[in-house]
């Protein structure tokens, strides 16, 4: 008896480890969006043609059409924001303007 607890209690990790082992896009976008938030998520989707709405819960609103916005979101976050997370941001051909949650808005170029 105590063995097939043990067999089944290795199988259901084994599950759960493998389960975890391989991120979605839609894991990196959900991730990504804690820390551009820097507080809790209140809305999360993400349509058929990749793009993702983020609403956090103070108010803080992100529209991303790719997976490279998102990675450019994050950086700007690390990089200029120090982590505190994004307030707004929007892209332009040309530039990223954004603001940080301490209220810090720049505008940088895209080359």
């Amino acid at each position: 008896m105590m063995k097939t607890a043990t067999i089944w209690g290795i199988i259901g990790l084994s599950v759960t480890l493998a389960g975890c082992a391989s991120n979605t896009k839609e894991d990196n976008y959900r991730e990504a969006s804690f820390e551009l938030c820097n507080t809790d998520v209140k809305v999360y989707s993400l349509d058929n043609a990749g793009r993702v709405r983020i609403v956090c819960a103070d108010g803080s609103k992100f529209a991303l059409k790719s997976e490279d916005t998102l990675e450019v979101m994050r950086g700007i976050n690390i990089d200029y924001c120090d982590g505190e997370g994004l307030g707004k941001f929007t892209e332009s051909e040309s530039y990223y303007l954004f603001k940080c949650k301490s209220g810090t808005t720049l505008s940088i170029s895209k080359d």
